[in-house]
């Protein structure tokens, strides 16, 4: 080997060592930034040369520089996000509802229920008596007004579901776009060789910031770039394929449970174009306000109406069988058209109005009275199985069931994802320890090479010498 073969090697050496420096000093610059993962040069010897009929080698050169990556712990993060979307935002809602349902804070419908019932038992009484008339009055007006705030706050809930699917599928598109750029940035660079690890890890952020609204399905293709592909009830879909990028939008179809909100709903357009089809999430934060908005929250609110309904028919029932204090036939104590939370209401404003009594002649009857009284223990509901205050109760108990569960749903949830977090910052973050190590060590490398160096200038300049 000559003395300027010696020089090269020197040489690359210490470009070797200079680069396996940047990278070192890239990890430890990014320790924190979200998504990155470390990397590393793979080092290996360079084509030997013959010398005098034997191979001799010719330093060292960089094969690649790899960054710390594991598909399959991506695929599980992916839906995971997936998961922890859809039960988080679910949890949030019902979190939302559940202070209309709270009984033990404040008198909300189920107390208004026993209030009513309670002024017709005390009317039973004194069944002339002005004052107790004003009472059941009063406490139907309260019972109603408990029903409309019940029914608006469910519909509320509903409705700014129905609103959140347009900012949720912009923030998808926003995601796709930026998925598609990436990928076309990552396979110009690596088609000249260049070094694209610190996109791949951006785009892989973002594939699992776009699992959090829907499961999607992704594959890596040859070239660097990533295809993500949606898959519900109504078919499979591509939201990107190589650097193009699919679409949502949003459209309305039908009304929401409250009759008049029209119902949005999402289409998707495939990359490279087609028309537009609706599709059903069901999964990720935007299944989860669909779920809530379409089935979960008017479940509640037909229940609610369903009780609203059985009050309205049973004093209604009683209250035409009895007779006023002028004698005259009962009619109805609620509006016969208001069967549900919404359009529930009084139809009687003047006290004397009231049936309390089942004779004609007799104004000081009570038995009317004592019979819609004794409609808060009667097992009117459910197929006549169960009271109004236990119908209530129930949807009350579930309601706080779903709340605890999907509470708990989410403690896992977080649990899960802290677990898959912490594996791959183990796989693939960043160890301030060992990069300071390899620090050390390429720092002694490049000192080495440029001692090759001084060495072989100062055999060099020997061999000059002699020659003088």
């Amino acid at each position: 080997m000559s003395l300027s073969a010696a020089l090269e090697i020197g040489k690359a050496g210490l470009r070797v060592y200079q680069v396996a420096t940047e990278v070192t000093s890239e990890n430890i610059a990014n320790v924190n930034t979200q998504g990155y993962s470390r990397q590393r040069v793979i080092l290996e010897t360079a084509p030997p040369t013959t010398h005098n009929g034997f191979p001799l080698g010719s330093g060292v050169k960089i094969a690649t520089v790899e960054r710390y990556y594991d598909s399959l712990l991506q695929k599980q993060l992916v839906n995971a996000e997936t998961t922890s979307g859809y039960d988080t935002r679910r949890s949030e809602v019902l979190q939302q509802v559940e202070p209309i349902f709270n009984e033990i804070v404040q008198d909300g419908l189920g107390a208004a229920i026993s209030d009513f019932f309670s002024a017709w038992q005390d009317l039973s009484l004194n069944p002339t008596g002005n004052a107790e008339r004003k009472a059941v009055l009063s406490s139907a007006q309260i019972l109603t007004d408990q029903f409309h705030y019940v029914a608006r706050t469910l519909t509320d809930a509903m409705v700014t579901q129905n609103e959140a699917v347009e900012p949720l599928a912009d923030d998808v598109n926003g995601i796709l776009t930026n998925i598609a750029q990436l990928n076309g940035q990552i396979k110009i660079t690596e088609l000249v060789s260049g070094n694209a690890n610190e996109m791949r890890d951006q785009r892989d952020d973002l594939v699992r910031q776009l699992s959090e609204h829907l499961k999607i399905d992704f594959t890596e293709n040859s070239d660097g770039t990533t295809d993500v592909s949606y898959t519900d009830s109504t078919g499979t879909y591509a939201l990107i394929s190589g650097s193009t990028a699919g679409s949502l939008s949003v459209a309305t179809s039908g009304v929401l449970a409250d009759g008049t909100t029209p119902r949005t709903v999402v289409q998707v357009t495939p990359a490279g174009g087609g028309a537009a089809t609706t599709i059903n999430p069901t999964t990720g934060t935007l299944g989860a306000v669909m779920v809530m908005r379409d089935t979960t929250l008017p479940d509640y609110l037909t229940r609610v109406d369903d009780l609203a309904a059985g009050i309205v028919a049973e004093v209604n029932s009683l209250h035409t069988a009895g007779f006023d204090l002028n004698g005259t036939a009962g009619v109805d104590f609620f509006t016969a058209s208001g069967t549900t939370a919404t359009s529930i209401g009084v139809a009687i404003s003047d006290p004397n109005l009231l049936a309390a009594s089942q004779s004609a002649t007799s104004t000081g009857d009570n038995s009317n009275a004592v019979a819609i009284g004794g409609l808060v223990n009667a097992t009117t509901m459910s197929g006549g199985t169960t009271t109004f205050s236990n119908y209530y109760n129930g949807l009350v108990a579930q309601i706080g069931l779903d709340v605890e569960a999907a509470k708990t749903t989410v403690s896992q949830d977080e649990a899960f994802m802290k677990q898959l977090t912490t594996l791959r910052d183990s796989s693939s973050g960043v160890s301030l320890d060992e990069e300071l190590v390899d620090l050390i060590k390429y720092q002694r490398s490049y000192q080495a090479s440029a001692k090759l160096i001084t060495t072989a200038g100062d055999m060099m300049d020997v061999l000059i010498n002699m020659l003088r």
